[in-house]
């Protein structure tokens, strides 16, 4: 359920929300090693042994474009929230040593690929889950990686899952259409106001940034024609831990400020439009990934 009221604020455009998956040339190929046995995973203790987790032997991520080919081997060791992961996986390691927005694409892959991406740590509840999506075969995914921080990049599958797959690993700006752009515009005009409710399921979302935010989210494309001021202002409830972020495209890179509340609480920012005509975008973001509801202001001078 969502509701929008706007004073002198608000306009109608078409939806901009499709995701392309384009391809891209890598550097450099890295071949993914065995992650243990070839046995297949079984939960009674007198099954067959499946080997080492892959949380215990990563391969190792350059910090450059690159084609990465791996394969499926050995049993199921991690899960993540979003499923069908009940498979095997293979484990890849990116320790970032400067802050920048991280795209992959799958390129080939013989089964059905689900994609995690940890901070800080590996297997479930170790570390903080920034990307659960368990579409990676069919649509391109991207997070933003922060300076001197180690990211797990968990390619599984489910049991089924096996043979090859191939995907390319791109740093710099992902494309504005990797973002769900909004179709409602906060229309700046004087003294002019932007109100918008919203409830979110538990889901992934697609725009990431400095302050996080791995949930579902809105992104408000903003229409500016003068010079002046804006005031947001972003309150969740329900479970609902606002993000609230302001840049001028889908990467993290873009983001020109950001605020982060408590669960069930309030956060705001103010920014000064010096060059209208910019394309400016309002996201409205969480810490987590569970959903609830959340109310957003927006006021121009």
């Amino acid at each position: 359920m969502r509701w929008c009221m706007a004073v002198c604020g608000v306009m109608g455009l078409s939806g901009c929300g499709l995701r392309s998956d384009p391809l891209f040339e890598g550097d450099l190929i890295a071949d993914g090693g065995e992650t243990g046995d070839d046995d297949d995973d079984d939960s009674d203790e007198s099954g067959p042994d499946p080997g080492p987790s892959a949380c215990e032997m990563p391969i190792e991520m350059p910090m450059q474009n690159v084609t990465i080919n791996g394969s499926f081997s050995g049993g199921d060791h991690e899960r993540g929230w979003c499923g069908q992961d009940s498979g095997p996986e293979q484990v890849y390691q990116l320790t970032a040593l400067y802050s920048t927005d991280v795209t992959f694409v799958v390129r080939e892959a013989d089964s059905a690929l689900t994609l995690r991406v940890i901070e800080n740590g590996c297997s479930d509840g170790e570390g903080r889950t920034v990307m659960c999506a368990n579409d990676f075969r069919e649509s391109s995914k991207h997070f933003f990686a922060v300076a001197g921080q180690t990211y797990s990049v968990i390619v599984d599958g489910d049991s089924s899952a096996s043979g090859a797959f191939s995907f390319d690993v791109v740093f710099g700006w992902p494309t504005l259409d990797q973002c769900e752009v909004h179709d409602e515009v906060i229309l700046q005009q004087s003294g002019g106001a932007f109100l918008w409710e919203n409830d979110f399921g538990r889901g992934q979302g697609t725009v990431d940034g400095s302050c996080g935010g791995p949930g579902r989210d809105n992104m408000f494309p903003i229409s500016t024609s003068y010079v002046g001021g804006m005031y947001a202002e972003v309150y969740g409830s329900n479970g609902f831990q606002p993000v609230l972020s302001l840049r001028t495209s889908c990467a993290g890179l873009s983001e020109l400020t950001c605020a982060v509340s408590e669960v069930n609480g309030g956060t705001s920012l103010s920014w000064y439009f010096e060059n209208p005509g910019t394309e400016y975008y309002l996201v409205v973001d969480q810490v987590g990934i569970e959903g609830g509801t959340y109310s957003l202001n927006v006021y121009f001078d």
